[in-house]
């Protein structure tokens, strides 16, 4: 038997203890605990082994490398949101969101979708040879290259 202190009140209780006596909050055993990813790690299978608050960080780090504009970078959600510049079938740019997909022990496959911004008067905005969604793929390849190189 080893004392821990409730995570709760602070109070030092019996590991073996189900819950506090001082508040009645579940005592979680020490090797109950699986330990949680420090760095963000790519997969043969194009997947990533980490946390979503570390694949979000990664995402985000890959869209201002690239150079464009990181509009939101939502850690619990796992979305990351960008805006890219001046594109050939765009004068407003590109906007898309990367969204994190768990795949349940802490392994995440980076998805995303982006459309061609129409603003300032255009009446149309063509996606000339899938250039939205490639913005996306290319988020993609840069969160893999930054992993390969141990970025974190």
């Amino acid at each position: 038997m080893a004392l821990v202190t409730c995570g709760e009140c602070g109070r030092e209780v019996s590991d073996k203890a189900p819950n506090c006596i001082g508040c009645g909050a579940p005592i979680e055993a020490a090797g109950n605990k699986v330990a949680q990813p420090t760095k963000a790690e790519l997969q043969r299978d194009g997947t990533f082994i980490g946390t979503k608050a570390l694949l979000v960080k990664l995402a985000a780090k890959a869209v201002l490398q690239i150079g464009w504009r990181l509009d939101n970078a939502d850690e619990q959600a796992g979305l990351v949101a960008f805006t890219t510049g001046v594109t050939w079938g765009s004068w407003s740019g590109v906007s898309g969101t990367v969204y994190i997909e768990d795949l349940g022990n802490n392994r995440f496959r980076p998805v995303g979708s982006a459309k061609q911004n129409v603003r300032g008067g255009a009446m149309l905005s063509i996606n000339l040879f899938n250039e939205a969604e490639s913005k996306v793929e290319r988020i993609i390849e840069a969160m893999r290259s930054l992993a390969n190189n141990e970025w974190n």
